[in-house]
C-alpha cells in the first residue's frame, strides 16, 4: 500500500453526492464550507465561477472539474459571467435532459479542515477537460455517464467513483507541481514515501527514528533534514500530528469515547493523549467530541 492510499484509507475520505442533474434559469450555486471539500463536475452546458481569487469569472464547460477546499475564499457558481444573482430563488432544478446546464456536485467532509495537511493543497483546484490526462478523463466520463443514466444504484456508484476522483485530483496536483510543501510533496521522494506509508498505516506503533530509517534505507540526519524541508517537523513530531488527525476522525464516530481513541492511538495514558491532542488541534478531545456530536 502506498503512502497516499494509506492516508486516504486511514482518514476514511468518502464522497457524498449532493446534486446530480440539470439547472435552468438565472441559477446560482452557493456551496461554501469551512469543513468540506466541494467538487463540481460540469456534465452539460456551461457555468461561471465568481471568486475574489480571480479577476474575471472562470468559464467551466462540459467535462471540466473544479474543487474548493475549506480555505478557499467565498465563491459562487452562476449561469452568467456578467450577472451574479443575489440568491438562488430563480434557480430551477431539472432532470438531465431538461437542464440548460448539468452538474454532478458533492462534498468530502474533513475531520481537521484547517490542518497543514489540507492547507498544502491549492484552495481552488481547476482541471479542464483537455488537461485531465487519460485516466482522470476516463473516470470523469464514467461519473457523468453513470449520473446521467439514472439506473438502479446510480448515486451509490457515482459516490464511489468520486472517491477515486479525489485521489486522482491529489495526484494531478502533485504531478503538475501545484504542491511544493507538505505531505503530498514529500510523497514524491521514494524514501520519504516509505516512511510516510509506515506512519499512515500504523500510527499506533511506537516508531523510533532508527526503525523508520531502517525500513526506508536512509540515514537519521538525511531523514530529519527532508522532513524539516517538506513538513516543517521531525519524523516523530509528524507521527504525533498524524495520530491526532486519525484521533479526530475516530472522535467523530458514533459511540466512540476519548478513552478508546487514546488506546487506539497507542497512548497508555488518557491525560498524555489529551495533552497532545490539545497541543495539535487547539481543543481537548472531549470538547472536540462533544462539538461533533451536536452537529
Amino acid at each position: 500500500m502506498d503512502a497516499l492510499t494509506a492516508l486516504v484509507n486511514a482518514l476514511n475520505l468518502r464522497a457524498k453526492l449532493v446534486y446530480s442533474g440539470g439547472v435552468c434559469g438565472r441559477w446560482l450555486m452557493d456551496h461554501n464550507s469551512d469543513t468540506s471539500v466541494w467538487f463540481h463536475l460540469v456534465s452539460k452546458g456551461q457555468g461561471w465561477v465568481h471568486s475574489p481569487s480571480r479577476e474575471t469569472p472562470l468559464a467551466l464547460e462540459n467535462g471540466d472539474l473544479i474543487l474548493f477546499l475549506p480555505h478557499a475564499p467565498k465563491h459562487f457558481l452562476s449561469y452568467s459571467a456578467e450577472h451574479l444573482p443575489c440568491d438562488a430563488a430563480d434557480t430551477r432544478l431539472t432532470g438531465w435532459e431538461g437542464g440548460e446546464s448539468g452538474f454532478v456536485c458533492g462534498e468530502i467532509e474533513l475531520a481537521t479542515p484547517r490542518s497543514l495537511l489540507w492547507q498544502a493543497l491549492p484552495a481552488e483546484i481547476v482541471i479542464k477537460k483537455n488537461q485531465a490526462g487519460d485516466i482522470l478523463a476516463k473516470l470523469i466520463e464514467l461519473v457523468i455517464g453513470e449520473a446521467s443514466g439514472r439506473r438502479f444504484g446510480s448515486d451509490s456508484v457515482v459516490e464511489r467513483l468520486c472517491d477515486s476522483l479525489f485521489v486522482l485530483v491529489i495526484r494531478y496536483c502533485i504531478e503538475e507541481g501545484l504542491v511544493g510543501q507538505g505531505v503530498f510533496a514529500a510523497m514524491q521522494d521514494r524514501r520519504l514515501a516509505t516512511v510516510l506509508g509506515l506512519i499512515h498505516q500504523q500510527p499506533w506503533q511506537p516508531w523510533t527514528i532508527a526503525e523508520l530509517c531502517s525500513h526506508a534505507g536512509i540515514s537519521k540526519t538525511l531523514l530529519s533534514e527532508k522532513f524539516a524541508l517538506y513538513l516543517g517537523a521531525s519524523p516523530i513530531e509528524y507521527l504525533t500530528l498524524w495520530r491526532m488527525q486519525i484521533a479526530a476522525h475516530w472522535l467523530k464516530e458514533t459511540g466512540m469515547t476519548v478513552e478508546r481513541v487514546a488506546e487506539r492511538c497507542g497512548y497508555e495514558s488518557v491525560p498524555a493523549f489529551s495533552k497532545a491532542f490539545k497541543r495539535c488541534l487547539g481543543a481537548s478531545p472531549g470538547a472536540f467530541h462533544r462539538a461533533e456530536t451536536i452537529k
